[in-house]
């Protein structure tokens, strides 16, 4: 039985490698490796019991409130090899998802002559201050399997001449995490009486004119809607809100949640604004519309399809009053959000038969 190693790092990662890892364990002998750039317990530990997700085999602890990201990715890349080595493990291919940290160790590892398989291969913001968009673009040319969530991003790896035979469209596994969550969601009827909020990115909190400019703005929100706003206290943001001593008006801080609770929010919300990669996600199948407070994405296909609408900082005032057209479009149905560029909710069946085929 060939052998699969996962390397996985941080929360919204094994979120969408849940199905994936149940895969694995039935189709090869599966060692699964988390990296512990996320080591606390609403980012870690309380998602593998809520989303039955087994125990991994191995932790590499890398994460640390003092850990820099060349901290986390020096040490990953000399644990996990000296691991490999003195656990006699031989991997016929080690696999990562998504655009972390821990994906970047696929340069010591490529270096060591391993396979490697990239899930959410070819995105691209084009964006270099993203330390993202640094991560994906080296794990994608580091990679023999880049698995691609549509069909837009082959293209991206094409015009940058990794091999077609090296690139497969499976789509994105979150729909098969989050169909059965919103199947029972939907039972209830919508709340949409409050307004979600979560920036946690470094372009945006490490900035102060553009931490301020989003505080505002969720005011604004506020104000045009009569809703309260919810803004998620990740340590980081709430550390620079108050180094800047930002004002948040009326905003509320909420604690962080679990991930089926965090579903719960973004279905029930009216309107959510986030920097987040995954926010583009996850409200589209829930039909939620998102506000993305950044000069550029890496999923351009959710701007296209309706689910979120990119608001530039730069220009807050035409940002702001195209975005309540954007909304409103929305609530009054003259737009529809879709949510089929992200597959049909079996890309993790598509991948294991993609591997069982060609390892």
């Amino acid at each position: 039985m060939k052998t699969v190693v996962s390397i996985t790092g941080i929360r919204p990662d094994f979120i969408r490698m849940k199905e994936i890892f149940n895969l694995l364990d039935k189709n090869f002998n599966h060692i699964l490796i988390h990296s512990g750039q996320h080591y606390s317990k609403m980012l870690s530990d309380i998602f593998f019991k809520e989303l039955n997700i087994r125990k991994p085999d191995y932790n590499l602890n890398i994460g640390s409130k003092k850990n820099e990201h060349f901290h986390q990715l020096g040490n990953l890349s000399i644990k996990i090899i000296e691991l490999l080595r003195k656990e006699k493990i031989k991997p016929d291919l080690i696999i990562f998802l998504g655009d972390s940290n821990s994906v970047a160790s696929s340069i010591s590892l490529k270096k060591e002559g391993y396979k490697i398989a990239h899930i959410e291969a070819g995105m691209r913001s084009y964006d270099k201050r993203m330390l993202e968009e640094i991560n994906r673009t080296v794990c994608d040319h580091c990679s023999d399997f880049n698995f691609v969530y549509h069909k837009d991003y082959k293209i991206n790896l094409l015009k940058e001449n990794i091999p077609n035979k090296n690139i497969f469209i499976v789509g994105n596994t979150i729909k098969e995490v989050v169909l059965p969550i919103k199947n029972e969601l939907v039972k209830k009827k919508k709340l949409n009486n409050f307004i979600l909020a979560d920036i946690h990115r470094p372009e945006n909190f490490k900035y102060e004119i553009r931490l301020k400019k989003i505080l505002r703005l969720l005011n604004d929100y506020k104000r045009y809607y009569d809703l309260p706003v919810y803004l998620i206290a990740f340590s980081r943001t709430v550390y620079f809100i108050d180094k800047y001593k930002c004002n948040l008006g009326e905003i509320r801080l909420s604690k962080l949640m679990s991930f089926k609770e965090y579903l719960k929010y973004q279905y029930n919300s009216f309107l959510i604004v986030s920097d987040s990669g995954t926010a583009q996600e996850e409200p589209a199948i829930l039909n939620t519309p998102v506000i993305t407070p950044r000069d550029f994405t890496e999923r351009p296909l959710s701007m296209k399809n309706n689910c979120s609408f990119l608001f530039k900082l730069d220009n807050c005032r035409e940002s702001f009053n195209n975005s309540i057209k954007y909304i409103d479009k929305v609530k009054n149905n003259k737009i529809k959000i879709n949510s089929t560029w992200l597959g049909t909710g079996e890309t993790s069946k598509k991948i294991i038969k993609i591997l069982k085929e060609r390892l």
